[in-house]
């Protein structure tokens, strides 16, 4: 779920509130077996999931936490519209003229790559593979 702890982390920085003010996690996880070979590797599949981020008393405006969700998206999630993803839902509750609770949620595809290793703890396809953090498949 490495793309919820950096949306989390980057709207964290930037709204600088509390640890107790802000929150997130995912839901609704589901993997899709792919199974297909790659250059480095296997393509296991692709995992699903609903992130839901939590900012309480939020004192901004909801404009610009729009804009930078919007342009995060843009450098950090290219390609949403292949996976059909629905559009980011924001649940504002109210709670002053000039505060609200927000939760924010959003879905993610996050691709699983496994590399061939003699000492991997996967088994598939008779050969023996380990994880592969999807950093490491970046194309150049």
């Amino acid at each position: 779920m490495n793309k919820l702890r950096a949306l989390s982390r980057d709207l964290a920085d930037r709204f600088m509130v509390p640890s107790e003010q802000f929150d997130s996690w995912a839901e609704q996880v589901t993997l899709t077996l792919i199974w297909k070979p790659a250059e480095q590797g296997l393509h296991m599949g692709d995992m699903r999931y609903r992130a839901v981020i939590v900012i309480a008393r939020f004192a901004d405006s909801p404009g610009r936490l729009m804009a930078l969700l919007a342009s995060w998206l843009e450098v950090n999630d290219p390609g949403r519209e292949d996976h059909t993803l629905s559009a980011p839902v924001f649940e504002i509750d109210q709670i002053t003229p000039d505060i609200a609770d927000i939760e924010l949620q959003l879905d993610f595809i996050e691709p699983l790559h496994l590399a061939e290793s003699e000492d991997g703890e996967i088994n598939a396809f008779g050969k023996h593979w380990a994880f592969v953090p999807f950093d490491l498949w970046v194309a150049e």
